[in-house]
């Protein structure tokens, strides 16, 4: 037993750990700011089922200053998408009406304007690199 106890400590104590991969910044400026009434709700997406209206990898949000606001993540090199909201009334959600369509100014990344549903990811799909990236959106009056 003693022997195994020590083959193990020597195996753990001879790993090294794994790096974090490289962090790039990706600044979201987000323009047609209309109101000064309540935030604006930013979802960042990485590629799946959950685009747009599924658990994003993270979320913030930027009080509704100035008719353009930015927000910043911290994120690894990859493919990515946004969702976003003006909660004018700041109730904490998206209101709609009755047949589900936006009361409040929205956007998605690559300004996409959606028709008849919800976007697809590849929609609004775009990649940051090891230098950063900076996104514009313009809200989408509702």
């Amino acid at each position: 037993m003693f022997y195994l106890l020590s083959i193990i400590s020597l195996l753990f104590a001879n790993m090294t750990p794994v790096p974090d991969p490289p962090k790039a910044r990706l600044l979201v400026d987000i323009q047609n700011v209309t109101s000064r009434n309540g935030s604006v709700f930013v979802a960042l997406f990485k590629p799946g089922k959950d685009f747009p209206e599924g658990k994003p990898i993270e979320g913030k949000k930027v009080e509704a200053s100035a008719s353009s606001v930015q927000i910043a993540f911290s994120v690894e090199p990859g493919n990515y998408a946004l969702a976003l909201f003006h909660d004018m009334n700041s109730n904490g959600k998206m209101d709609k009406n009755m047949f589900g369509i936006p009361k409040e100014p929205y956007g998605f990344s690559n300004d996409f304007r959606p028709k008849f549903s919800v976007p697809k990811f590849s929609d609004c799909q775009f990649s940051v690199g090891e230098g950063g990236r900076t996104v514009r959106i313009n809200l989408e009056p509702f």
